[in-house]
């Protein structure tokens, strides 16, 4: 569920907005495999919430182009156009740590969209996903492996992964409390 970034915590998605060479050359054939998906520009890179500190500070997971990095805002408001999601019902603090400090460094994949659209092709046209696993990270993968590492998968380990359908399960997801903008 999208949430209104005042109410913003520790385990939380984040999409940032779309834009540049790579959003526009890739959105199209991304959107061909997975035509229930109205890709929007508000779909595009993914981190998560590592911690808020005292003075407001955000400190975010993402994976950019040196790699998974730790990226620090000034405050929620200050991270760029995106939206934030609640898709853990309860994290836990030492967990996000725990997995934070074990990926922050690995390499980026820049093979990895190639891999993405090989495996939801033969998702398309044999109806059996795959997925190229590797130590190596793109965005995506960061912030659905670091889901499914804290109990709450966002899709399935042997699909690729695919932002359309995380993003989908992200925005329809209800819990009790609604924290909706």
């Amino acid at each position: 569920m999208r949430i209104d970034p005042k109410y913003a915590r520790a385990g939380d998605n984040i999409t940032w907005k779309g834009n540049g060479f790579i959003w526009n050359v890739l959105k199209t054939p991304l959107a061909w495999i997975d035509r229930k998906f109205k890709w929007d520009k508000w779909a595009w890179h993914t981190g998560y919430i590592v911690k808020i500190l005292d003075d407001g500070q955000v400190v975010t997971s993402q994976a950019v182009a040196n790699g998974v990095e730790a990226i620090t805002y000034p405050d929620v408001y200050s991270m760029g156009e995106c939206r934030i999601y609640r898709w853990l019902d309860n994290p836990d603090q030492d967990k996000i740590d725990d997995y934070t400090e074990c990926h922050n460094g690995d390499t980026y994949d820049a093979l990895v969209y190639l891999w993405v659209f090989l495996g939801a092709l033969s998702m398309v046209l044999l109806k059996h996903p795959f997925r190229v696993v590797n130590r190596a990270k793109m965005c995506w993968e960061n912030m659905s492996e670091f889901d499914r590492y804290m109990g709450k998968q966002l899709q399935p380990e042997e699909e690729p992964c695919l932002l359309s359908r995380m993003v989908t399960r992200l925005a329809f997801w209800q819990p009790d409390t609604v924290l909706v903008m």
